[in-house]
């Protein structure tokens, strides 16, 4: 199964079971969702990418920040500071895309740590609706479009900073910015043999990296290393100890470091 395959299969399972969700009437968390999403990814993955996750366990921790690292043979590196929504299935709105803490509103943390580590912050939405109630934007030239391909949709930044502006989280006002996740990782139409290069590329050439103020006085390419930071080689060299990583960042509760894997 390529790439492409395994996130769009990804993307409609987790389009189903928020469907089943919805015909029992029964919530589905955030936590619950990315488990399963990180576990597919594995179980379909063999041979195509190997993943490692690690989720620190701490009830002082205040934050749910998820960190992507891609990577590929050619040992680059692309980093993604993550928050993840699910849609409440009862009201049909993101009922924590606009939260606050002592520290600040979510979405300005988000944009603030992605920042001052070199990453960029993104939203991975989980979602599920009646497709006769709802139009999609978004149109993949790879793919036959599906609304299965928004079970596991990506979002910017700066759509969310709008919508906070005008208290808005309903689905109807955030169903025309949601892209297909299988995008990030598959592709090909702005350039790139590996992971890394395809995602950024994919990224810049959609506009998200524009939309965001920070990134305009940055070079794209400037989000590429060529090492990641010393917590992540603590995951892959297996030198973390229970729920312990050694990084000094609160908000950070997940990382998962997707290594693609190219047949010669």
């Amino acid at each position: 199964m390529e790439l492409d395959e395994i996130a769009i299969k990804n993307s409609a399972w987790a389009w189903s079971k928020l469907r089943e969700a919805r015909t029992l009437e029964f919530q589905v968390g955030e936590e619950s969702l990315t488990d399963f999403i990180v576990l597919n990814i594995k179980k379909w993955g063999e041979g195509k990418i190997a993943i490692d996750t690690f989720t620190r366990h701490a009830e002082s921790l205040n934050g749910s920040d998820w960190e992507w690292w891609f990577t590929g043979p050619s040992g680059k590196w692309l980093g993604m500071r993550v928050q993840a929504k699910v849609l409440n299935l009862k009201t049909e709105k993101y009922e924590h895309l606009h939260h606050k803490n002592k520290h600040g509103f979510q979405v300005d943390l988000l944009i603030s740590d992605a920042k001052k580590n070199g990453l960029i912050p993104l939203y991975c939405m989980y979602s599920n609706w009646e497709p006769s109630r709802y139009k999609t934007a978004w149109e993949c030239q790879t793919h036959k479009p599906t609304v299965r391909h928004y079970g596991t949709s990506i979002l910017a930044p700066s759509v969310v900073k709008n919508l906070q502006s005008k208290n808005e989280n309903r689905l109807s006002s955030v169903i025309g910015s949601l892209k297909p996740m299988h995008c990030i990782f598959c592709c090909k139409g702005f350039g790139g043999r590996e992971l890394p290069d395809r995602a950024l590329n994919w990224l810049g050439g959609i506009g998200i990296l524009d939309e965001q103020e920070y990134f305009r006085t940055s070079e794209q390419d400037e989000y590429l290393r060529s090492e990641p930071p010393y917590y992540v080689r603590q995951m892959l060299e297996g030198r973390l100890e229970t729920d312990f990583i050694d990084v000094h960042d609160e908000r950070l509760k997940r990382v998962t470091v997707f290594k693609e894997i190219i047949s010669e």
